[in-house]
């Protein structure tokens, strides 16, 4: 083994949260006792292939030629972890996102300060206006929605629904219609990370790519642990590097594995490997449960050269709860982008072969598209885990989000109806083990242990120097998972200076 570096700050996982945390603590924050800038390693399993500043709205060759393999083609050239979405590569899951995305409603902040913390939307106001600006998080403008997108409208309005946008992370935007399937932009326009990782490098943190973390280095102390540092696996030998903070930001299903790695988790799991005990490690696994009813119509609903990225929708609140349990949102991400001629050719519209088919095949990639019914906030009962072996989730069934997706399906049918369209839907009659999409939860902020494994400020309830910013880290959340990462890396990044790195501190 390599003689071990010290530092004062290890991030483990260049991510969407992680990448953010890492750069606004280097910009931000110093050594306590000198002053001087903190020596922070950033440390990626996968390689760093978009190098430079990104230039939104244009594009860098390299990763024009890149983006179709890593994101299009099921992450061909990129190596991927077992839990879904799990990309190895500077970026993480930022790469692959479809930016479609919002700020914290008012319920989450209400959920949140129910776990006894100070998020409030006063305290978290400069975290979330740095995302908002950083990766420019707004509505998409009016003149990109095409026309199936007018007709939902027109159609959801006349039934007495508050149509709305999905706001989405876009510079520079051409909104040129192909952006969602898969998820790629090759201009670049797509809010990431990597927007943020050149105030890292600038203020010294040390980017270690192609470096698997397989252990954070964990002591027994007095009242639980204390952080040492890391092992990880680069070129195939294993280094250590020291610090005395350790931020792990390995995504919902990758930070409480790496933590049982390292033999902190539920003792009921990891048996004789434990070495610091807290059972809320890879639980209380929150998400959303989603499925589509597919439309076709007689007339072109979609045209090239237009399309918003985040489409528009309206929001179905179940009045029986103030805390937000059970909203749908019925929206439109299928009216908006062109369908690709082999999707289009598979559609369960589509004649099985002959003329029939190809005097299909001639118009309907303009013409089909579907109406996405998805289910946020599961009641409390419901609650997954993640498997701290494989990473895999389990989440329950519930006869509560049956009933409230077969309600939505219904909601979209009757849009669909009014709208002129033809529809086509095979939801399931129940959703058992669907739940957990966009998810969070798995290591969820607290002031109490017994039911959670962070606090307020982002630390180990029971390990010293340990902190956990990523999408476990929020107790629940409103709608998809991008933003809110981002948010958590931005708002952690600034609790753990204010804690830890500021002088005197």
């Amino acid at each position: 083994m390599a003689d071990a570096k010290q530092y004062d700050l290890i991030v483990v996982g260049a991510g969407m949260a992680g990448i953010i945390a890492a750069a606004r603590i280097a910009e931000k924050g110093v050594n306590p006792k000198t002053g001087d800038r903190l020596r922070i390693a950033l440390i990626e399993a996968g390689p760093h292939l978009f190098k430079g500043t990104f230039r939104p709205g244009y594009g860098d060759p390299l990763h024009r030629q890149l983006v179709p393999q890593v994101e299009w083609e099921e992450f061909r050239f990129v190596d991927s972890w077992p839990w879904p979405f799990g990309l190895k590569i500077v970026g993480g899951c930022s790469l692959h996102w479809g930016a479609h995305s919002h700020v914290p409603f008012d319920e989450d902040y209400e959920n949140w300060s129910a776990m006894g913390i100070n998020w409030t939307k006063q305290s978290m106001k400069e975290a979330v206006e740095d995302v908002v600006q950083t990766l420019s998080l707004g509505p998409d403008p009016e003149e990109a929605y095409t026309p199936g997108e007018h007709l939902f409208r027109q159609a959801a309005s006349s039934l007495g629904r508050q149509v709305r946008p999905v706001l989405t992370t876009r510079k520079n935007c051409i909104y040129c219609g192909f952006h969602n399937e898969g998820h790629g932009c090759k201009y670049d326009s797509k809010g990431t990370s990597l927007w943020y990782l050149p105030t890292a490098l600038a203020n010294g943190v040390e980017l270690i790519d192609r470096a698997e973390v397989k252990k954070v280095i964990i002591e027994r102390a007095t009242g639980g642990g204390v952080v040492k540092g890391v092992y990880y696996e680069k070129g195939g030998q294993v280094q250590q590097a020291l610090a005395d903070k350790v931020i792990v930001s390995c995504s919902t299903w990758g930070t409480p594995v790496l933590l049982a790695k390292s033999g902190y988790g539920p003792k009921d799991e990891l048996g004789n490997n434990c070495i610091v005990e807290n059972t809320n490690v890879g639980r209380n696994l929150d998400g959303d449960t989603s499925a589509k009813v597919s439309v076709a119509f007689d007339q072109p609903i979609k045209e090239a050269g237009r399309g918003t990225n985040g489409s528009i929708c309206f929001l179905d609140h179940d009045s029986q709860y103030k805390d937000g349990t059970g909203t749908l949102r019925i929206s439109t991400a299928d009216l908006s982008y062109i369908n690709y001629p082999h999707i289009t050719a598979l559609s369960q519209f589509a004649p099985a072969f002959g003329k029939a088919h190809m005097d299909y095949m001639r118009k309907a990639t303009t013409q089909l598209g579907a109406i996405t019914v998805l289910f946020n906030r599961a009641p409390l009962r419901v609650k997954g885990r993640v498997e701290l072996r494989s990473g895999a989730h389990i989440y329950p069934g519930d006869s509560y989000i049956d009933k409230r997706m077969q309600e939505g399906k219904e909601m979209a049918i009757e849009v669909v109806k009014k709208m002129g369209g033809k529809y086509l839907t095979r939801f399931p009659a129940t959703f058992k083990g669907m739940g957990g999409g966009h998810a969070n939860g798995t290591c969820r902020a607290g002031s109490d242990r017994v039911n959670s494994v962070i606090n307020g400020d982002f630390e180990s309830h029971e390990v010293k120097g340990l902190f956990i910013v990523d999408a476990s880290s929020y107790p629940r959340a409103s709608i998809n998972s991008g933003s809110f990462a981002a948010i958590m890396g931005a708002w952690g990044a600034r609790r753990i200076v204010a804690t830890h790195f500021t002088r005197g501190a």
